[in-house]
């Protein structure tokens, strides 16, 4: 094949046109009650871009990472009692990434 007939051209994803990479217009939101014992949930909030954004979870105590805590739901317990818990989300697409992060809340006992 010399470029005529069947010949099959690729396209890279910053050929696509159209394409935008993620950005947040709502902020994640956490959601249930922020008690010991009890599962909070963390909304991805609200973004633009194209194409599909894919999503991921980071939980954070008093601004520190909390280990294997990536998914939307966390269940409380003793050691976030009374401590700053929060979300991030990562937004991703083939054009980017962007972090948000969502609103604090203070578990109680």
């Amino acid at each position: 094949m010399n470029g005529y007939g069947n010949s099959v051209f690729l396209r890279t994803a910053w050929e696509v046109s159209g394409g935008v990479p993620p950005v947040n217009t709502v902020a994640p939101a956490i959601t249930g009650t922020a008690q010991e014992g009890q599962i909070v949930t963390c909304s991805t909030g609200t973004w633009t871009g194209t194409p599909t954004i894919t999503f991921a979870y980071q939980w954070t105590i008093d601004d520190n990472n909390i280990i294997g805590a990536t998914n939307s739901m966390f269940k409380i317990t003793v050691e976030e009692v009374f401590k700053n818990l929060s979300c991030n989300v990562t937004a991703t697409n083939i054009f980017g990434s962007a972090v948000k992060g969502s609103n604090t809340v203070i578990p109680t006992e």
